[in-house]
């Protein structure tokens, strides 16, 4: 069967690997984002996906806009398509282009539809301290993933798990989801189900201003899992001194029962405690979070110790 594949990022180019492999899959056409300037160089970089593309001699278009460009139209139609797959292109896809394949536009989403459509659905289920998330193919529309759903594969969610890792082991089970879905629908041997647009849950682009983190408000277990969902970008952070302190690796403490041996009505989140290369804060939650590498705004990356040991008043710092 012969497919056009649109997609961007890393993730989006390990399936597209995988694909490559597959005997009775066509790869004829890639789409993907156009290159943006990276560095201080500010020198124009291929995305993941056109990369994996030129290596194996597929030739890639990368419009600016799908709804002005109308000669990527009218190459599209050149292919006789029967499918065009769809992983985290990063652009809403016009319903003239939707229809130009023969058997539809397959989309694989990151999350179990219908919960966490949208942009960021691996950070969202991390963010909201899931045990299982999943991969789901769906035929596509103009509304981004309303449609309905084709198949679904699940995964277990550990607790040390980051974003990075989810994405791994999307990897493992995305491109046979992916194949097994294409060649049911081609050959007419799946059903799908509507989706139950009143069980829907949102989550919108990441933006590196959002994920500031309070001990005071939030807690420890919270502030762990935005850390999971946003490590290694954009990252979690809080102040200290009016300056911004990336915190790179935490984990929350739930060993000790604190709460036994202080009055809280005296010591609550101000309470700190240092051990070598561990820094405990007491959270809203009466749990401690313990932070090990932070990265102080306009510096390296540095181990606890080292950033303690550069700012000893930290010892009487009351984080908010």
């Amino acid at each position: 069967m012969k497919i056009a594949f649109f997609g961007t990022p890393e993730f989006a180019s390990d399936i597209l690997r995988w694909l490559l492999w597959y005997q009775d899959i066509e790869v004829v056409l890639v789409v993907s984002q156009p290159d943006k300037a990276v560095w201080r160089k500010r020198e124009l970089v291929a995305t993941p996906v056109k990369q994996v593309a030129l290596n194996a001699g597929i030739g890639v278009l990368q419009p600016e806009s799908l709804k002005r460009d109308q000669s990527l139209e009218t190459i599209l139609k050149r292919f006789n398509l029967d499918f065009i797959v769809v992983v985290a292109y990063g652009k809403i896809i016009p319903k003239s282009i939707l229809e130009i394949p023969k058997y539809g536009c397959i989309n694989l989403h990151g999350s179990i539809l219908p919960k966490y459509r949208w942009a960021s659905p691996v950070q969202a289920a991390l963010r909201d301290g899931l045990s299982e998330t999943g991969l789901t193919t769906m035929f596509m529309s103009e509304r981004m993933d309303e449609w309905d759903i084709l198949e679904i594969a699940k995964i277990k969610v550990d607790t040390v798990d980051k974003s990075p890792d989810i994405f791994q082991k999307f990897t493992r089970i995305g491109p046979e989801l992916l194949r097994s879905t294409l060649l049911k629908v081609y050959d007419s041997e799946l059903s799908w189900t509507p989706q139950n647009h009143a069980e829907a849950m949102y989550c919108g682009k990441i933006s590196k201003e959002d994920w500031e983190v309070s001990f005071t408000k939030q807690g420890a277990e919270e502030i762990y899992n935005f850390y999971r969902a946003y490590t290694p970008w954009p990252g979690i952070f809080t102040f200290y001194e009016g300056k911004r302190l990336v915190i790179e690796w935490c984990c929350f403490d739930v060993i000790w029962d604190f709460e036994r041996e202080y009055d809280w009505d005296i010591i609550i989140w101000s309470f700190i405690r240092i051990n070598k290369k561990f820094f405990w804060i007491i959270c809203a939650d009466k749990k401690f979070l313990v932070i090990t590498q932070v990265k102080p705004e306009g510096k390296k990356s540095m181990d606890i110790e080292s950033f303690i040991n550069g700012n000893k008043k930290v010892l009487e710092y009351i984080f908010d």
